[in-house]
């Protein structure tokens, strides 16, 4: 007699769904959330494991999505990106130990590649000398899956234009969802300042956070326009009509910021000159910083911590920004004459990654404490060269100063030397929106957050592959 369900058939099918189901019923009887969600989890395992793009399309949209999750006291996570981003990391990293033939050709022929491992190297070796060796062990490994989900993941899947087209369209219809969320909840509340994070809940953990990734995700609407025509270009209109009213009423100036430093990055790469501007605010920033620290001037703008409070009005907040009694301007300088002091203390190999918010607080000075230094969130600097140079010493800041200005240095090369409209275009995009990280991370640590790391080391990415394009194209040019 023929058996009604094969061996094989009982294995695929059958035995995977009744365990779903007694994972469901488990997770209703016990109230356990993780239960109801472990299905849909194997089911994404067994997808995106048979074909790794499906994983980082999926890990793109995921990205805006994502919410802020704490696993115990100690240790948080981001779901669901954080997970599906280590998956993705550790299948490449197999998948390259098993077939190496399948290791993107630009990783070998890309300058910009030595800077990074140059990076890499010198990151372990602050490891060795770090105050906190278990913190920055933690730390390379997410720096590691970073690094292959983004760049190496970048360089595997963004090949073609269909497939940037495909990126990009992830990015902006999953960023559409929480600020269409936001913007209704916040006309509920009259679009008021105070009541912005609270509209945010579960996408993002507060305005600033929200506006980085609206603002560095508006170029390539831009982009999208310029390339568009009909009715499409309506459409697209509509999108950046959205995208600049929610960050308006983001009410984040640095994200504001960044549209300046947006705007003046694309004249300055059609004109050439900016490299010279980059050199020119290293040397004002280099300055400023001397007179500073020289007499302890830096004490010439102590606040008044009674006057020094957080504004529930914009107006006020921008007022008390410009007279230096907003308490987050004035918590900032706190923590950045801290930073400072400790990398005196510790120039070469600082005091490891992922150790400041444990030692910063021995070096403060409290002339400028305010309302929030006691730090209960466990923030860092809120700028992310001095929160390297104070993990990572000297060495390390100027390791990242030159990958910054090796990848402008790209960016502008690509755009005045590929013949391709669309990769001209893109070389361009990439330089904006690496100037509008650079703004945004000279006020905050964001790098290192989920969201606008992931553009960043994708950025990186794109930024090699565009390297090798040039290299080619002028060593054809010089053949002919």
């Amino acid at each position: 007699m023929q058996q009604a369900v094969s061996k094989q058939e009982f294995l695929n099918w059958w035995l995977p769904a009744i365990a779903a189901v007694f994972c469901f019923v488990a997770g209703i009887v016990l109230d356990e959330t993780i239960l109801l969600l472990m299905p849909f989890v194997v089911l994404a395992i067994l997808v995106f494991t048979k074909n790794l793009r499906y994983l980082f399309f999926a890990l793109l949209f995921a990205i805006p999505l994502s919410t802020e999750f704490s696993v115990t006291a100690t240790l948080s996570t981001d779901l669901p990106d954080e997970p599906m981003m280590l998956m993705l990391a550790g299948s490449l990293l197999l998948l390259l130990i098993l077939k190496p033939s399948l290791l993107p050709k630009e990783l070998m022929k890309s300058s910009l590649v030595l800077l990074v491992l140059l990076q890499l190297v010198w990151m372990l070796v602050t490891v060795l000398f770090s105050h906190e060796l278990w913190l920055s062990i933690k730390y390379c490994l997410a720096k590691s899956w970073f690094l292959l989900a983004f760049v190496t993941g970048g360089l595997l899947f963004l090949r073609t234009k269909d497939d940037l087209i495909l990126a990009s369209k992830a990015l902006i219809f999953s960023m559409l969802v929480p600020i269409v969320i936001s913007l209704v909840r916040h006309a509920g509340k009259g679009f008021s300042f105070e009541s912005i994070n609270s509209t945010l809940d579960p996408f993002f953990r507060n305005h600033v956070n929200y506006s980085a990734v609206i603002v560095c995700l508006l170029p390539i609407l831009f982009v999208w326009y310029h390339f568009s025509e009909g009715r499409l270009r309506k459409w697209i209109i509509a999108c950046i009509v959205v995208f600049i009213v929610a960050l308006f009423f983001a009410y984040s100036r640095g994200a504001w910021l960044c549209l300046l430093s947006g705007a003046v990055t694309w004249i300055a790469v059609k004109r050439r000159f900016l490299l010279s501007l980059i050199l020119a605010a290293l040397i004002i920033a280099g300055a400023a910083l001397f007179w500073l620290i020289q007499h302890d001037n830096y004490l010439k703008f102590a606040p008044d911590f009674n006057t020094t409070t957080q504004h529930t009005d914009f107006n006020e907040h921008l007022e008390a920004t410009y007279t230096l009694k907003d308490m987050s301007t004035m918590e900032r300088f706190y923590r950045w004459i801290a930073g400072i002091k400790m990398l005196n203390e510790e120039k070469m190999h600082g005091f490891g990654p992922n150790s400041f918010t444990t030692y910063y607080k021995e070096y403060t000075v409290t002339a400028f404490k305010t309302w929030v230094s006691s730090n209960e969130e466990k923030s860092s600097v809120h700028n992310y060269f001095l929160l390297i140079a104070i993990e990572q010493g000297l060495p390390g800041l100027i390791l990242l100063i030159s990958l910054l200005i090796y990848m402008f240095a790209v960016a502008v090369k690509a755009y005045h030397t590929l013949r391709d409209p669309f990769e001209r275009s893109f070389a361009m995009l990439c330089a904006v929106v690496l100037s509008m990280i650079v703004t945004l991370n000279l006020l905050s640590d964001l790098i290192e957050t989920d969201k606008i790391g992931s553009l960043y080391f994708i950025i990186l990415g794109l930024l090699i592959r565009l390297q090798v394009k040039v290299n080619v194209q002028n060593k054809q040019a010089v053949v002919l």
